[in-house]
């Protein structure tokens, strides 16, 4: 662990055992660490020239004034770089309070930046809300602070919720086409006045734990470096390497083309937007030269490009108009976005025309390389489809977020899910098959006594048979077989589940060293699994077939008993199995992700028995596991998980648009290389 990364994890574990009685000393302690000339920290108010006052708060960053640090309680706002608002205890009305002393402090009137050519640079003033607990769990906050949002200018949001010991909530820039977050500071006053852009906006949780405290200095340095370039403080990116990367996005903001940031409309989240297939872009020869596709955003859209061309050559093909505010982002490897253009898809449609006309290039449409095509009858209200498809594949995705690589958790899963599905279908047509049988016996419509003779004028043995044999295939396939492959492409190896008693013995014996809950979870699978398998095996080694259909005299009337299996009804037998084999399908499977999930993840269960048949769980959600984040409520749902803060800022500073990567000298006081947008 690097000096710096281990000052920070040891100023995070002091902060987190203090009281609120000298919390706000102990703060500016800390903080003070990496704050260097030309920053000071204490606790104190901010005034502007106007004589508009905020504070006091626990702790301000501010530019020490020569000859000392004055009245802190009248710090000069031209000074001030960031406050922290902290309190022993966040809850849903501390943090409305906080927010609102936040916003006060980000109205107080500054001078304006001096022009730096080539230098980014910024005079908002950073707001950090602290907690050393909270009362209500993260995603609460994150709620709440979404409700604020709503309700308050852009440039007057807090940039970070802290609790000690728990996490963060803060937000993180992302392009398009990118998977990876990045720190994102607030814009400088008029950075958004010349173009608008490509970024999503994004809040996150972050369950850092006893790091909470290492995720706030690091955003916190690196826009004390952009606020007084020059200004000694530590690299950034060396706090966060010890800092979990792991988040969860709550919610998405875009830029529209007055500088207004907006809520992402919910039908372009990446759960429900397909969007639609780029054009390519060839020579004469039919050879690629790039693809180009238009992106809805807000109120304009935007162009990407993959391949060789210049994206800004081709835009000329838009019109001057569409130009006023062009400008590009730069992406590896080859991936070129541009800023937020007024244009439409049909302003877009028109640009390849004019392409197609007036230049050697050919535009075409790429052809489909897939096909969406309906899987079921039944969606995610069913608790089958929901815990068992749309479930574990939420899971799926936290352990293997790139698509390229789920195959080899997709093949055999698929495989399960079609044999779980086929034996699902044959119990509910045996189930109906036998009910109308016994109904129409004990009705009498074909069934009647004659003398001491029982007659029945319809047989069902036969289809019974059949169909309880359909069930005993597809059930074993999907525990024995499929559920065997699924393991070993998890690490887990369970073919002893099948075996003799000694080589059972023997592999729980392994599992138990490495995960005693598996191990007992396995035994009692156990239990149900061997007589299942045993009733499949007896129809091809020992020619078993399920009893006929027996008939008694009840009353006035005749009774129809179902056959046995394995000393119990075969209806009963089937329900028993199959919820079971849905159960260990989904435990298993979930115990199994779980162990290659990055460490901060866990998996709760919302309800600890649902019937997967028909009705949902107490909470009306179908679903009966969700991974969660330490700290944060478990009905946070990780389907939107990725990984944040892993060495790059994003910054809107004054005059233009900055990507401030982890080698930034104004970030990070070191000697490397910046890049800009353009």
């Amino acid at each position: 662990m690097n000096p710096i990364a281990k000052a920070a994890e040891d100023a995070g574990r002091k902060i987190a055992g203090v009281n609120e009685a000298n919390l706000g000393e102990q703060l500016n302690a800390a903080v003070g660490q990496f704050a260097g000339w030309p920053y000071k920290v204490a606790s104190g108010s901010g005034v502007d020239r106007a004589g508009a006052t905020a504070g006091p708060f626990a702790s301000i960053v501010f530019i020490s004034q020569q000859g000392g640090a004055g009245d802190v309680n009248a710090i000069p706002a031209d000074t001030v770089a960031a406050v922290i608002d902290a309190c022993e205890t966040a809850d849903i009305e501390m943090l409305r309070t906080s927010y609102a002393r936040v916003a006060q402090a980000k109205r107080l009137k500054k001078a304006p930046a001096p022009r730096t050519e080539g230098v980014p640079t910024t005079t908002v003033t950073l707001g950090i809300i602290f907690a050393l607990r909270s009362a209500v769990p993260m995603e609460e906050l994150a709620e709440e602070l979404q409700r604020l949002n709503a309700e308050t200018p852009a440039r007057e949001w807090p940039d970070m919720v802290v609790v000690a010991n728990t996490g963060t909530i803060n937000y993180a820039g992302q392009f398009p086409g990118d998977r990876e977050l990045g720190l994102f500071l607030p814009p400088a006053e008029g950075a958004l006045a010349n173009y608008t852009p490509p970024m999503y906006v994004v809040m996150i949780m972050k369950p850092v734990g006893i790091h909470a405290f290492g995720q706030m200095t690091a955003l916190l340095v690196a826009h004390l470096a952009i606020f007084s370039p020059g200004a000694k403080v530590p690299n950034f990116s060396h706090i966060l390497e010890v800092v979990p990367q792991t988040a969860v996005m709550v919610s998405g903001y875009q830029y529209n083309l007055r500088g207004e940031i907006q809520p992402v409309p919910r039908q372009f989240y990446s759960d429900r937007y397909f969007p639609p297939l780029p054009m390519r872009i060839e020579d004469q020869k039919g050879n690629l030269l790039s693809t180009i596709e238009f992106l809805p955003w807000q109120d304009g859209g935007v162009l990407l490009l993959k391949g060789k061309l210049p994206l800004y050559g081709l835009m000329v093909f838009l019109g001057g108009e569409a130009l006023k505010k062009a400008g590009i982002v730069r992406r590896p490897p080859d991936l070129q976005i541009s800023y937020v253009l007024p244009i439409t898809a049909t302003n877009f449609g028109e640009m390849l025309t004019r392409i197609q006309r007036q230049s050697n290039m050919v535009v075409r449409r790429t052809e489909p390389n897939w096909i969406v095509q309906k899987y079921a009858d039944e969606g995610s209200t069913s608790p089958f489809m929901a815990r068992l498809f749309v479930g574990v594949m939420d899971l799926r995705d936290v352990v293997y977020p790139d698509p390229p690589n789920r195959d080899t958790f997709d093949k055999p899963y698929e495989f399960i899910m079609s044999s779980l599905m086929n034996a699902r279908a044959t119990a509910k047509e045996t189930a109906t098959l036998w009910d109308e049988h016994a109904r129409k016996v004990g009705s009498g419509a074909i069934a009647r006594l004659h003398g001491k003779a029982i007659h029945i004028d319809e047989s069902v043995d036969k289809e019974l048979r059949k169909q309880v044999e359909s069930f005993l295939n597809a059930a074993v396939r999907a525990l024995k077989q499929s559920m065997q492959d699924l393991g070993n492409e998890l690490g887990i190896n369970i073919g002893f589940m099948f075996k003799q008693q000694a080589t059972f013995d023997a592999g729980i014996a392994a599992i138990e060293r490495q995960d005693p809950l598996l191990a007992e979870y396995l035994r009692q699978t156990r239990t149900w699994s061997e007589p299942l398998v045993e009733s499949r095996n007896a129809i091809e080694h020992k020619g078993w077939t399920l009893p006929r259909v027996t008939y008694s005299q009840k009353g006035g009337g005749i009774l129809a008993s179902a056959p046995d299996i394995s000393d119990q009804p075969f209806t009963t037998f089937i329900d028993f199995m199959l919820d079971r084999l849905c159960c260990f399908v989904e435990e298993f499977t979930a115990h199994c992700l779980q162990r290659r999930m990055p460490r901060e993840i866990t998996i709760t269960e919302l309800r600890s028995r649902i019937d997967y048949r028909s009705c949902p769980n107490a909470s009306g959600s179908p679903l009966g596991l969700e991974a969660w984040l330490g700290g944060i409520s478990p009905t946070t749902r990780l389907g939107l998980n990725r990984r944040s803060g892993s060495g790059q800022v994003f910054g809107l500073a004054r005059g233009f648009a900055s990507e401030i990567g982890a080698h930034s000298p104004q970030t990070c006081g070191g000697d490397q290389e910046q890049r800009a947008f353009q």
